[in-house]
């Protein structure tokens, strides 16, 4: 239960900080124009945004902290601790659409655009210093899963009838399946589309078009590149780690046949830790790397491109070879849904999925 509080605690943080995370040149979404990053309207939106999510998170917190202190079951604290946090996922998508609507307006109003000089930013020297990790260093995960597979099969008429397929946090069985082609490579099915899918994201990485600042050019350049570096570390983290966790799993349960894996909710806690505390990590650098505009000389401004912009979340360029785009709000990326290898990955994604629950 402790768990659950702590990434309910973690995701509200984040939702809060969010504003702040992202490069001031976006705010909910919308580009801003250089010369106005420092807008004080602006600086009020981020600031009520944070301040009504915040609230919203301690509000809800309190409510599952107070539910400790009753009778209910773990199943069920469980259960009403993820409507929560859903709730307030859409609450705070529901002001992230508020704002994102009222900069828009207050960028027309004030007609932002017509006082500045467009300019469109490059250097190709950049590409030079990138340190993005190889696509060839998420391979070896996907060839062990392969393996894996592989040796089940060698081993399938020896695999129980029934096997264990869901523990509780003590380690005990409270979820069975019988035996089947599929359900005997349901885990490492569903662990290589997670592999491919990094694959191809880390391809995606490595192509993905570096966004600079006219105004603050090496700031913008050291944040795209660090940015690109730790992301990748965080991707081969993320990995590697799910590997280890989803193939000891597999191999104890289904070749071992032993049902009974006390090691099983560490496991999960350190891959938890490391999914978590990397990108708090990846997060802590980035904001070190953030562009500053406090003393701005000119009115010029980078190239904006907010009408691919769906809401300020889905990004749709034809004209853009890019698989990954850094995203208009938050940390990461996103995908540029005018690519096809986006839609391959998410079939890559679902596939596994979908063929365990209808096969």
């Amino acid at each position: 239960m402790l768990f659950i509080l702590s990434i309910f605690i973690f995701v509200g943080v984040m939702e809060t900080l969010t504003p702040y995370l992202t490069r001031k040149t976006t705010v909910f979404g919308v580009s801003i124009p250089e010369p106005y990053v420092q807008h004080q309207q602006l600086q009020i939106f981020k600031k009520h945004y944070s301040m009504s999510v915040g609230c919203i998170a301690v509000a809800f917190l309190i409510g599952q902290i107070l539910l400790l202190f009753t009778s209910i079951q773990e199943e069920q604290f469980v259960l009403l601790s993820f409507i929560l946090l859903y709730v307030m996922l859409l609450i705070s998508a529901a002001l992230y659409m508020s704002y994102h609507i009222k900069i828009k307006k207050l960028k027309i109003q004030e007609n932002w655009e017509a006082h500045v000089k467009t300019v469109y930013v490059t250097d190709l020297s950049i590409r030079d210093r990138d340190e993005v990790l190889s696509p060839t260093f998420f391979t070896l995960p996907i060839i062990i899963t392969l393996a894996l597979i592989t040796f089940t099969y060698m081993n399938y008429n020896s695999i129980p009838d029934v096997f264990a397929t869901h523990w509780n946090a003590a380690g005990e069985v409270d979820g069975w399946t019988e035996k089947t082609w599929i359900s005997v490579i349901t885990m490492p099915l569903l662990l290589l589309g997670t592999q491919i899918s990094l694959f191809i994201m880390s391809i995606g990485m490595k192509s993905a078009k570096i966004q600079l600042s006219a105004q603050a050019k090496e700031a913008s350049a050291n944040r795209e590149l660090k940015q690109r570096k730790y992301g990748s570390w965080y991707f081969a983290a993320i990995n590697y780690s799910i590997t280890i966790l989803f193939v000891v799993l597999h191999y104890t349960t289904v070749i071992l046949k032993n049902q009974i894996i006390p090691y099983f909710f560490p496991l999960f806690i350190i891959f938890m830790i490391v999914s978590l505390g990397g990108l708090i990590i990846l997060i802590w650098k980035l904001s070190k790397s953030n562009e500053r505009f406090d003393d701005i000389h000119t009115n010029e401004t980078a190239a904006a491109d907010d009408r691919y912009w769906k809401w300020g979340i889905f990004y749709m360029n034809k004209n853009d070879p890019s698989l990954l785009i850094q995203k208009k709000y938050g940390v990461g990326w996103t995908v540029n849904m005018a690519n096809k290898w986006s839609y391959i990955i998410l079939l890559v994604i679902f596939f596994p999925i979908l063929l365990v629950i209808f096969i």
